[in-house]
């Protein structure tokens, strides 16, 4: 029962992303990225505002994360910035979806829901 501030907080592991590829409003396509940590797949907040995320990279993305209006979290890093909607929060599992454009899927909107857990 702790707020979404303080419960966030600390590491997580990337358990599974998933896509949902539309061409406008026409579902194409259902997938789920494969997990392949170098050596571990992770997100991390810290209580200070920093964050890290790494996903099938030996690099992590670094950077700062702040809680927006209606359940968003937006974590500001070089070179993505991340603009998620929280889904649920316990403190075992979080999930996130973001929507919009990916270079991967050229012309499609996607939506790509993620699963963090610890």
């Amino acid at each position: 029962d702790l707020p979404k501030e303080q419960q966030v907080v600390g590491k997580w592991s990337i358990n599974r992303i998933q896509l949902r590829l539309y061409s406008g409003t026409t579902f194409i396509k259902d997938t789920i990225l494969p997990n392949v940590p170098k050596p571990e797949n992770f997100v991390q907040f810290d209580s200070d505002g920093k964050f890290e995320y790494r996903f099938n990279k030996s690099t992590s993305d670094l950077g700062t994360y702040e809680f927006g209006g209606s359940g968003s979290l937006i974590a500001n890093s070089t070179p993505v910035a991340y603009n998620w909607t929280m889904l649920t929060l316990t403190n075992v599992l979080f999930t996130v979806v973001s929507k919009g454009t990916d270079p991967a899927f050229p012309g499609y909107n996607v939506e790509r829901y993620q699963t963090f857990v610890r």
